[in-house]
């Protein structure tokens, strides 16, 4: 594709060389080849406009960017490279999301096992924060990749015949113009509380950061699927321009539960929709992930799914790896969830309340170089709701761990004095385990599908599952 044909669209200040064959698009010099566009990003931390000489030496033939155009390569200068490149992204991949039923899923907790489970209800592809599926699985690298991604695995996923795509969409995605130019059928709310506060620096401006991904939907046939039990959800109600149904636990709601119990092994529910009653027989446990499961239903219903096909779907979805993941030795169950925020913490906490017969044995950190704040309120409701709480590292990145547990303390401490600090994580889950006796449920919280620790500037391999396996296998040989 020409130069100008990849930048129909983009708002540029001056376009300058030769109208050159564009081959790839890229936005990281190191993966530029004989072809690429490079778009030189600006960033927080970093400045692409250092990495043009790279890029062009590996065999870039054009520039994006927000400086003016410089030598002789073909050269477009614009205010926002990342909403050129979304534009740019679209027109090279040839606006793949027209040709797909898209579903964007936003909100604080939840996002990925509703993408996962509304996939495998419709027979679609998925981008999300613990993978990625386009006809065949792809590792994921952000929750919401750069347009180039999107656009690029949305084309695959017609190349594959797929019909159907889910895609998370977290608030910095939708803040950095990520999603721009997706062609959007049913967008999800499933709820909002306090993260990523150190880079949106209020609730407003994150509600407003999500709440973009409405403004995306437009028109009688696009759909919003809302959970009204969210003061946020009621909100949104107020401003979206297209059809809407509602989920939540009362009949205030389009889709609610009739009855509904929760176990270890899972939920039975009966729902009642606008097309009549579906019953709900899913392997994933608590009460947090029946609001998922009813999530999934109101996209499934919007896009013409039949009541079987839903149910089986559900009934078939086993649940996504570190959401809520369970291993059982004997009585005793270790959980491991990616809870990495006050609210999500609460929300699994207060599930497992309703269906632990013993005591609930929590370990727990935050990340470093993330938002502050919710430390303190994290400690909070461990010390509300665990019996007893262990602090320990989670990803310290450059803080210093034993810094970001003091602050983690401040809040446990108002609540209780049942705690420890043992900064080693796996020290943390080998003594959380000793401790647990037949009944007992052991949380291991905040990394969830993670499989490594960002200590400092390195990046350790580290599983909480694998280190739970390691203790059973060692007790059982023991025994």
């Amino acid at each position: 594709m020409k130069f100008r044909d990849v930048l129909k669209g983009v708002e540029a200040v001056e376009i300058r060389g030769e109208d050159v064959e564009i081959k790839d698009l890229c936005y990281d010099s190191r993966k530029a080849r004989e072809g690429s566009l490079f778009f030189a990003i600006k960033g927080r931390s970093f400045d692409g406009n250092q990495f043009v000489e790279d890029a062009l030496k590996r065999g870039a033939v054009a520039v994006v960017s927000s400086r003016p155009p410089q030598g002789e390569v073909a050269w477009a200068q614009v205010l926002d490279v990342r909403r050129a490149m979304a534009v740019a992204s679209c027109n090279f991949f040839a606006h793949p999301s027209r040709r797909l039923k898209v579903v964007g899923v936003t909100g604080t907790n939840g996002k990925t096992t509703v993408v996962q489970l509304t996939a495998r209800i419709l027979g679609g592809g998925y981008i999300s924060t613990v993978g990625n599926f386009v006809g065949k699985e792809l590792p994921a690298t952000l929750t919401t990749p750069e347009s180039v991604e999107v656009q690029r695995m949305l084309g695959e996923m017609v190349e594959a015949g797929l019909k159907y795509a889910c895609i998370e969409a977290s608030s910095h995605g939708l803040y950095f113009h990520r999603l721009d130019g997706v062609d959007f059928d049913v967008c999800v709310f499933t709820n909002l509380s306090g993260d990523h506060l150190d880079f949106h620096l209020d609730m407003e401006r994150y509600f407003q950061a999500k709440a973009l991904l409405f403004k995306m939907v437009e028109g009688p046939d696009r759909w919003a699927i809302i959970n009204v039990d969210d003061p946020h959800g009621r909100r949104l109600l107020e401003m979206v321009n297209c059809g809407v149904l509602t989920y939540g636990m009362g009949p205030e709601a389009n889709i609610y539960p009739l009855e509904a119990s929760f176990s270890m092994e899972g939920i039975k529910a009966r729902v009642r929709t606008p097309v009549g009653e579906i019953r709900v027989d899913s392997p994933m446990a608590g009460r947090f992930n029946l609001y998922n499961i009813m999530a999934s239903i109101g996209v499934a219903l919007v896009l013409q799914r039949s009541k079987d096909e839903i149910e089986e779907g559900i009934r078939e979805f086993r649940g996504v790896k570190g959401r809520m993941e369970r291993f059982r030795f004997g009585e005793i169950y270790a959980v491991v969830d990616y809870a990495h925020s006050d609210d999500a913490l609460r929300k699994l906490l207060s599930s497992l309340r309703e269906i632990a017969r013993g005591r609930i044995i929590l370990v727990f950190g935050a990340g470093g170089d993330r938002d502050r704040s919710k430390r303190p309120r994290m400690g909070r409701v461990a010390g509300e709701l665990a019996d007893i709480s262990i602090i320990t590292s989670d990803n310290p990145r450059s803080e210093d761990p034993l810094k970001i547990i003091k602050e983690i303390e401040e809040g446990i401490r108002e609540k209780t004095s049942l705690y420890m600090k043992i900064p080693d994580r796996r020290e943390a889950i080998f003594k959380a385990l000793e401790l647990a006796r037949p009944g007992d449920v052991v949380v291991i919280a905040g990394k969830g599908h993670e499989d490594y620790q960002i200590i400092g500037r390195e990046k350790r391999h580290f599983s909480d599952q694998e280190v739970v396996e390691e203790f059973f296998r060692r007790k059982n040989e023991s025994e």
